[in-house]
């Protein structure tokens, strides 16, 4: 059976029966169409790289790729994002928009976040408000540029934009809104096409009925051991993976019946495959009508599900099924719906239709039933109260920690009739606080008596179940009394409420967000210090721009997954690949005996310990790759590694599994051989350089945190002649050749990289990605045919190291001003199963003093790496220096609340008054108004008991080190005069190649249009040093200025005064002058020097839940004289934003039994997104920076430093609960934050008791 769709206006005809029944859009765009705009990452919907518009004569909108099913596609128009727009074609003005207003840096995310749009825009007919467009993207992760500069961007389209658009960009008439028509007839859409069943070889069925008779009729075949699968949007598989051994799917999308709504006075009846953003659409209507403005909350709190690319294929009958499925699943359709005391129509039958209750759907045990409808009743304001609630862990796209409903019907005396109160997140067999609902019966809910009994009970009545990674029962437990105290404090009379209190019955209100950037520009070095647009900005928002995944190869390639040992401790005793091997589609397993060279992917010369590409023995950590399945598919690949089965030796007795540092230190005497003293003080004592007035101790923690690059783990490597091509994408093409030459015993000329750009790096992509290149190089030598490797996100998030989590512990002997006479810092750092890539006698201990004044005695600082049964962890954005300074602010905070003193001033009375730092920081701190706001917030905190704020104070003294070497190459041409710029660095979203561009067109005295730098390779880029610390960009542009000089001296001979650029160079040619060269930078060319900053982080915390918002963010940046201003912006605001989420939302939790990582995918592991950034993001770049004081022409590194900046946000949070604390009655008591602080530490350190919740 085939069917047919567009792509772009191309039709396509497919054999359904040609390609697995599960097949997603995503697969076909990408495999079968060869379209890469559409991004492959996390395959459940989380991060929006996969992001397409889809048609289908009614309306567009923008859906995951990932998730829909291909089977679902027929006779939709599919609209990708280099379809939308292209260079041969034109730009669409989504595109030009991102990319001129720097909403791009390594482009992975963008061509979703256009689609996005796009959709969003036609869906309003092109009509949007500011706060709709900024409410639309919170299924889009970024990691690259902190958002601000996207939404900007998106917002700029809005009705009531206020944003700045460049001159060059076209206007919102050019967006080209239209209706479309069926590609098939070329008409309006009547929704007639159609097809009925498809039986594939293996057994499996497709139906697509239109009518109930038909859907029935296709249920009549399923066996009662068969599993089915009714299809609407496919989300759930974001959730619980969809199973591979489902027999029938039956496609809902095509059955009208499930579609309809109708509204009568008494109730509002929603199709159960409505989708979520229909029913949002259906509801915000009818909520205009008498009895049904309650729907409005119900729609707001639907707005909370998920994204718009999932509500806009989710359906109600989806979310209620998975409910029913798996009872633990937090649903929100289903709270809002069960306090609402909505019912569910029901078909058991074609004539078996009835009216019964969600409980009474979710206990049927027959897989059979079918959801036809819910009906919702009428609730006129005058006699009803309802409220919805969903506390997360970041503002978007996050399944709730804890949600609620509550419905009250009162009397005309204001007594409750009748009381529903529902709770979901607690546990499996909780929904109504029945006892509070009786409770609450002939009372008036406002009563101080019957509020007090109310959360008595309450609490003891809500027991959550403790079950990893779910937030702990204290926290939900505590969290569930606040919402229904939220609910009583908002609709309890004015009269009734304190004024302290009354902020608490309201959640808290995001405002839009805006930045303000500030810098100086050179105009006499122009294009150099010029803020110019990203070099390969526009096409990387067009999709147009080439990752390692989107390397197109022959149809004879085979796909690859790790098989991991699980079993920590033991050793590898056997390896049965049988049943892999015979899974449809297998082409071979490999594992350690089939290496022909050495099984490491870290090179030994390079200074690293080896470690295994697949484990040979001894299994260090839970997934550790024992092997690699290689399959003609991913899915293939995907399911068959799973039926590899590993048989281990017995664990040794003494073993104790400890996979973080904090299992290290939960005993008293932590294991010794665990402990390795890699920087340890010369210092046997500290010696006091004062008197002290006081003495500070404590302990500060930081955790874990996960890379989470767009762009996966990913090499193709291509057998070419007697050697490999391999794209792989690798920070350090040096290091990934050796390896992959050692594996296979084949000389390094015979392995030769080329990397275009990669998807975002962070430091994940140095060695981290070798093990992929190693695995998928292997593999292309056996089976001499391509091989594609991208790794999943569980996998990678399995495997891979993180950065490295940090305990510090500390004695600080202090003077009454501040001043630190005497300190001591041992700091241990969790360095996984061996200590690779160590920043503890790097950064770690280079930046532990920060920008402060010690003597040579007066600092007693030791560094120590433990081993934890963990992948070894790994450089991570900043790596050492996030820690470093950290630990000093953190030293700095707390000794400043020891001593009741403002944190500033402290700061102050510790900088020696030589450092530029003394300067800066008084400057810094009149001009963003730190004392006035601190008296603003002490007043705000005194009038609010259950809202309070914080402002967060942080400095920055921030080495940069010059090392290695960096090869390139400069290429004229003779034609036109263009050239071709060629080196070892690695383009990663920090702008190398723009920056490169410009000093090239600087030095040669050209016009940048003339500029093209092409992809980075192992000739060009031989020997080359790892593109990473924040040093890549400038020394490659050393050795550009190098080459460039050598090229004008060959020019010179031949240059006339008034000769054109193509001129000299065609006169140039004719005499047979070289017009190519190369050179390098090395250590020891430029000097080391260090970069200055401050930040100011203003935050807002809800004490009752432990959610926040930050408020205003100010932050200073000395990037001496920037070589691309909006560059160097977009890194500090990027950087950021990655450490915010290190300090607030990044949460890595291991299972102790057996050290599995259970926070391995976007369901659980929570970045930050557009919602969570600061609302006022401002960022300047210092002015009249001191000449040679930086790097390259004077400038300065801004990848990385900024990341050290975010601590300041923690110290703003600390400030917020000492308030609340204080309210509390408690006595003061400095509190040990740190990475990450989430809702849950918030909320269980505010210090309050239920026992608190009074309306007066």
């Amino acid at each position: 059976m085939s069917t047919t769709f567009t792509i772009n206006g191309q039709p396509y005809t497919v054999n359904l029966s040609d390609l697995p029944p599960d097949t997603t859009l995503n697969t076909f765009i990408r495999e079968h169409a060869q379209l890469t705009a559409t991004k492959f990452m996390c395959l459940e919907g989380g991060c929006g790289a996969c992001v397409c518009a889809v048609s289908d004569g009614k309306g567009t909108r923008a859906v995951n790729s990932c998730l829909k099913l291909l089977n679902t596609c027929a006779q939709l128009e599919i609209i990708t994002c280099e379809g939308l727009g292209n260079h041969l074609h034109g730009y669409h003005p989504i595109q030009k928009r991102l990319a001129k207003m720097n909403g791009t840096q390594c482009g992975f995310c963008s061509p979703g976040f256009v689609m996005n749009m796009y959709g969003l825009m036609e869906q309003h007919g092109g009509r949007v408000t500011m706060e709709e467009v900024e409410n639309s993207f919170g299924g889009n992760i970024c990691r690259c540029t902190g958002y601000r500069p996207i939404l900007d961007a998106m917002k700029s389209f809005a009705v009531d934009s206020n944003v700045e658009v460049p001159r060059e960009c076209v206007e919102i008439e050019d967006l080209h809104m239209r209706a479309r028509n069926c590609p098939k007839t070329g008409k309006s859409c009547k929704g007639c096409c159609r097809h009925t069943k498809l039986v594939y070889e293996n057994g499996s069925q497709w139906y697509w009925p239109n009518t109930l008779a038909e859907l029935f009729e296709a249920m009549e075949n399923i066996e009662d051991s068969d599993e089915f699968m009714l299809v609407g949007g496919n989300t759930a598989h974001g959730v619980y993976r969809r199973s591979p051994d489902i027999k029938h799917f039956i496609d809902l999308n095509g059955v009208e019946e499930l579609h309809q709504h109708s509204s009568e006075r008494e109730k509002l009846t929603l199709g159960a495959n409505l989708t979520l953003t229909e029913t949002m659409e259906i509801l915000r209507s009818t909520s205009k009508q008498s009895g049904f403005e309650y729907l409005e909350v119900l729609c707001n709190h639907i707005d909370l599900v998920a994204n718009v690319p999932v509500r806009n294929l989710g359906t109600l009958a989806g979310n209620i099924l998975v409910k029913k499925q798996h009872p633990e699943f937090p649903s929100d359709i289903f709270i809002t719906f069960e306090a609402l005391d909505a019912k569910v129509v029901v078909l058991k039958g074609l004539n078996d239709e009835k009216e019964i209750s969600l409980e009474e759907f979710l206990g049927d045990a027959d897989r059979k039933i079918l959801l036809k409808a819910f009906v919702l009743p009428a609730y006129p304001k005058d006699k009803y109260i309802y409220d919805s609630y969903k506390i997360m862990p970041r503002a978007q796209n996050a399944h709730a920690y804890v949600n609620a409903g509550f419905l009250l019907e009162l009397d005309s005396d204001s007594k409750v009739n009748s009381a529903r109160i529902c709770f979901g997140g607690i546990r499996p067999d909780f929904v109504h606080a029945s006892d509070i609902e009786q409770l609450m019966v002939g009372h008036s809910p406002f009563e101080p008596n019957l509020v007090e009994r109310t959360f008595s009970k309450l609490e003891s009545l809500v027991q959550p179940d403790e079950v990893l990674p779910d937030a702990s029962p204290a926290y939900r437990s505590k969290l569930t009394c606040g919402l229904l105290y939220r609910f009583l404090l908002k609709h309890a009379p004015n009269s009734e409420v304190s004024g302290k209190f009354k902020s608490g019955g309201e959640l808290l209100q995001r405002p839009l967000s805006s930045g303000l950037q500030l810098f100086s520009t050179q105009k006499q070095t122009y294009p150099v210090t010029e803020a110019v647009q990203k070099l390969e900005g526009m096409i990387q928002c067009s999709g147009e721009a080439t990752y390692m995944n989107d390397v197109l190869t022959t149809t004879n390639s085979v796909y690859c997954a790790f098989a991991g040992a699980t079993k920590v401790g033991a050793t590898i005793d056997q390896i049965d690949a049988s049943d892999a091997l015979q899974y449809p589609g297998v082409v071979a397993f490999y594992s350690a005996k089939d290496i022909p060279g050495a099984n490491t992917f870290t090179d030994p010369s390079l200074g690293y310990e080896a470690e295994e590409i697949f484990c040979s023995g001894l299994v260090r950590h839970s997934e550790q790759p024992a092997g690699v399945v290689v399959a003609l598919t991913a899915d293939q690949a995907q399911r068959a590694a799973k039926l590899v089965k590993i048989s281990y030796s017995n664990v040794k007795s003494d073993f104790k599994l400890k996979a973080t540092l904090k299992d290290v230190f939960s005993s008293e005497t932590p294991d010794p051989s665990r402990i390795l003293p890699l920087a340890i003080s010369k210092l046997k004592h500290v010696k006091l350089s004062d008197k002290p007035d006081l003495e500070v101790r404590g302990i500060f923690e930081m955790g874990l945190q996960y890379h989470f690059t767009m762009e996966p783990q990913t090499t193709v490597v291509i057998p070419f002649e007697d050697g490999l091509k391999v794209y792989s994408a690798t920070q350090w093409i040096d290091q990934t050749q050796s390896v992959i030459a050692h594996t296979l015993q084949m000389k390094a000329k015979d392995v030769q990289l080329q990397v275009r750009r990669l998807g975002g790096g962070y430091g994940c992509k140095i060695s981290r990605g070798n093990q992929v290149a190693c695995a998928a190089s292997l593999a292309a030598y056996k089976l001499n045919r391509p091989v594609r490797f991208v790794q999943s996100l569980e996998s990678m998030m399995d495997c891979n190291g993180k950065r490295w989590a940090c305990r510090s512990e500390y004695q600080c002997h202090v003077k009454a001003n501040g001043r630190i006479v005497g300190l001591s810092n041992d700091f241990y750092e969790d360095a996984g199963w061996n200590a690779n890539e160590s920043p503890v006698q790097g950064h770690s201990t280079f930046t532990a003093a920060n920008c402060y004044e010690f003597t040579d005695s007066n600092f007693k600082l030791s560094g120590h790496a433990v081993l934890t049964d963990a992948a070894s962890s790994t450089w991570c954005r900043a790596p050492g220096s996030v820690e470093g300074i950290a630990m000093m602010e953190n030293i700095i905070e707390h000794v400043a609340f020891e001593l009741q003193k403002d944190p500033a001033e402290v700061r102050l009375a510790n900088i020696s008054k030589k450092t530029r730092m003394a300067t800066l920081m008084p400057e810094f701190l009149k001009s963003r108004e730190y004392y006035s706001r601190k008296k603003e917030i002490d007043t705000f905190n005194a009038n609010n008991r259950w809202k309070k704020r914080g402002l967060g104070l942080s400095a920055m003294y921030f080495p940069v080190i010059y090392i290695g070497q960096f090869p390139a190459t400069v290429a004229i041409y003779h034609a036109d005069g263009t050239v071709v710029v060629t080196h070892g660095g690695i383009e990663m979203g920090q702008g190398m190649n723009t920056k490169i561009a410009q000093v090239t067109a600087y030095t040669l005295g050209i016009d940048l249009s003339y500029i093209k730098v092409e992809s980075s390779d192992t000739i060009n880029g031989a020997n080359s040093m790892v593109t990473g610390y924040a040093i890549g960009s400038e020394s490659i542009c050393f050795a550009v200025r190098k080459i460039c000089e050598t090229l004008n001296a060959r020019l010179k001979p031949v240059r006339k005064a008034k000769a054109t650029w193509e001129e000299t160079v065609q006169a140039a040619n004719a005499q047979l002058i070289n017009l190519i060269a190369s050179d390098h930078y090395k250590t020891g060319d430029m000097q080391n020097y260090h970069v200055h900053g401050l930040a100011l982080s203003e935050v807002e915390v809800d004490v009752l839940t432990g959610n926040i918002l930050i408020r205003r963010v100010d932050i200073l940046e000395d990037a001496g004289e920037s070589l691309s201003p909006w560059i160097d912006v977009g890194q500090v605001e990027g950087a950021f934003v990655m450490g915010l989420g290190y300090w607030l939302s990044e949460l890595l939790i291991f299972e102790g039994d057996n050290g599995r990582l259970l926070t391995n995918r976007t369901w659980n592991y929570k970045p930050l997104g557009a919602k969570d950034i600061p609302i006022d993001f401002r960022v300047e770049l210092v002015h009249n920076a001191k000449p040679g004081g930086g790097g390259f022409m004077g400038s300065k590194a801004t990848g990385e430093p900024p990341c050290c900046l975010a601590v300041s946000v923690i110290f703003a949070l600390q400030q917020a609960l000492q308030s609340a604390r204080q309210d509390a009655g408690l006595p003061r008591e400095w509190l040990r934050l740190g990475a990450p602080t989430t809702p849950e530490t918030l909320l269980l350190n505010a210090g309050h008791q239920v026992s608190e919740y009074k309306l007066k």
